[in-house]
């Protein structure tokens, strides 16, 4: 609990700043994992007929009936 308080601490202090570094790679996730979102969106969301393979088929057995 202790080195969490610390880290709090640590964060709230404006003598702690973000170096150029850490801005860069930071900056690269985010754009990295906005732009694989949008990727995956957009090639669902344009699929012709996506209720034919987005779906579980009919005859799963989930055992969850029996009792």
């Amino acid at each position: 609990m202790m080195a969490q308080a610390s880290i709090l601490a640590q964060a709230a202090d404006e003598s702690v700043r973000l170096t150029v570094g850490g801005g860069i790679i930071m900056t690269g996730s985010i754009v990295l994992v906005v732009g694989l979102l949008i990727f995956c969106m957009s090639r669902i969301l344009r699929e012709p007929h996506p209720e034919e393979h987005h779906h579980a088929p009919l005859e799963t057995e989930t055992d969850d009936l029996n009792g």
